[in-house]
């Protein structure tokens, strides 16, 4: 009786492949339940997020320390430029683990790859974005990325990972658990950019935009206080995308959620959060945190109408009202101030060291056009594949005056050229029709608020990145969030069935 039993235990699973060599007792994967797959990826989400924010910090507490020189251009070494790759270094990381993380959940059926065949477009993206850096006029920057922009290829595998790593995330209660880690790290932001807009606290928080240069004298360079809000994303731009994104997760959260105290620290979170956007005093700061507002009490008013509870409509109306009373008594007051033009121009001049100190010719027109027509011509010129990512070399070489146009469509055309931006379009399209399903879905109360809040939050995205530029700091918040909507149909056949 007993060697029969030995022989079963023995037998049972021979012929079966492991992970790693191991048996399947010690193999934590192929023994992981449903459950415990959906932790595993709801908890590395989180995780990312964390990382993501923390490895910002020491590149601003080394920004005035010495470590060196360089005697070839006699220049003062800082600490802060070796802590800047840590940055691109930690989003290839968390994205790299992200890919590792969408491979078991795809194992354990929480991704179904045949419900989602359209993610041959996203893999076409990637392969194309290879090629455009090979064909690179300067392959070790495309590779790489430059400075604090450090969008080579390795960052744009990195965004990718962590848009895998969203989609893994398809238990809501995972995905409302990623969302007060997420809106917390806003209102760490906020809190930190708030400070840095003060000048009786100013002294003790670092910020790369406390004095904005103005130009030459016989002293040298000279400087203006200003005081502007960055949280630690090291510009204002990157603060304006980051809280566009984290602020649709707030809002749609103090809107939708059963719990009186998630409610509670969302709307606490989202005061901070437009507070800061303002003091960022830049254009896609405004914009956004207006799409924010905009389309969630759009989203209220007709989900009104379908629960016949007017609840969260008026509580959106009310939270706008008092967002944009706020913003006009700035703007009334002239305490309100917008200083895009001195913020792109300290930031690639001072803080990079990579431009001049602003235009070349005496004009008018409004900076951003000014760059867009930039930009374009350089596209022009790099029409197919772009001049490689991050390749700022070759954009100079084509006359611009800056590395970015600020405009993240035109960025992405003359970096990567025409059939990258075609198929990035494409993919930006798939994921705007998720977004309706979605948004139609929660107005029939088949799914949660999640579902709301993301959609809002890639959308507003969208609409300020027509103002803003790609960062390492910001755009990992937008892939994850763009993972999270399609992470709703990722297990679609699965759930037809259960069904």
């Amino acid at each position: 009786m007993s060697k029969a039993k030995e022989k079963k235990e023995v037998t049972t699973n021979q012929g079966k492949k492991h992970l790693f060599g191991s048996s399947e007792k010690s193999d934590f994967i192929l023994n992981m339940s449903a459950e415990s797959a959906q932790k595993l990826c709801g908890v590395y989400s989180i995780i990312a997020v964390l990382v993501l924010c923390v490895i910002t910090i020491p590149y601003y507490f080394t920004q005035n320390i010495k470590y060196g020189m360089d005697e070839s251009v006699n220049r003062t070494l800082y600490l802060n430029e070796k802590f800047i790759f840590f940055i691109s270094a930690a989003v290839l990381a968390v994205g790299f683990v992200g890919f590792i993380i969408f491979l078991i959940a795809n194992m354990k059926k929480q991704v179904e790859l045949k419900d989602n065949k359209s993610l041959i477009v996203p893999l076409v993206v990637v392969l194309l974005s290879v090629v455009s850096c090979l064909l690179s006029a300067d392959i070790f920057t495309s590779f790489y990325g430059y400075l604090d922009r450090s969008e080579g290829m390795l960052t744009i595998l990195g965004y990718w990972g962590l848009f895998a790593a969203g989609m893994t995330v398809t238990a809501d209660d995972r995905r409302i658990k990623l969302s007060d880690f997420i809106v917390g790290i806003g209102a760490f932001e906020a809190i930190v950019g708030i400070l840095q807009a003060i000048p009786a606290t100013a002294k003790i928080v670092p910020n790369y935009f406390k004095e904005i240069f103005s130009g030459f004298s016989s002293g040298g360079m000279t400087y203006t206080k200003e005081y502007i809000a960055t949280g630690f994303l090291c510009t204002p731009f990157a603060l304006a995308a980051v809280l566009t994104v984290i602020s649709a997760f707030a809002l749609n959260g103090m809107l939708y959620d059963d719990k009186k105290a998630r409610k509670i620290f969302y709307a606490i979170s989202l005061a901070l959060m437009t507070a800061a956007d303002i003091l960022a005093c830049v254009v896609p700061a405004i914009l956004g945190l207006g799409a924010v507002y905009v389309i969630s009490l759009i989203i209220a008013a007709v989900k009104s109408g379908f629960a016949k509870d007017k609840k969260p409509f008026i509580a959106c109306l009310v939270t706008f009202i008092v967002a944009g009373g706020i913003f006009a008594g700035l703007f009334a007051s002239n305490e309100f101030r917008l200083m895009d033009e001195k913020i792109i121009f300290h930031d690639s001049f001072d803080r990079l060291s990579i431009t001049g100190t602003g235009r070349g010719d005496d004009t008018e027109q409004w900076i951003y056009p000014y760059l867009w027509d930039d930009g374009m011509y350089t596209a022009e010129q790099n029409l197919i594949w772009g001049t490689g990512p991050d390749n700022w070399g070759t954009i100079f070489e084509s006359g611009a005056i800056i590395d970015r146009s600020y405009n993240e469509y035109i960025d992405l055309l003359q970096s990567r050229g025409l059939i990258i931006f075609a198929l990035t379009i494409v993919f930006l399209i798939m994921t705007i029709v998720k977004m309706c399903k979605l948004v139609a879905g929660f107005m029939k109360d088949k799914n949660g608020w999640t579902g709301c809040a993301v959609s809002a939050a890639v959308l507003c995205y969208l609409v300020q990145a027509f103002f803003n530029i790609s960062s390492v700091t910001s755009s990992p918040y937008f892939w994850i969030a763009a993972g999270l909507v399609w992470s709703f149909t990722a297990v679609k056949s699965s759930a037809k069935k259960k069904s």
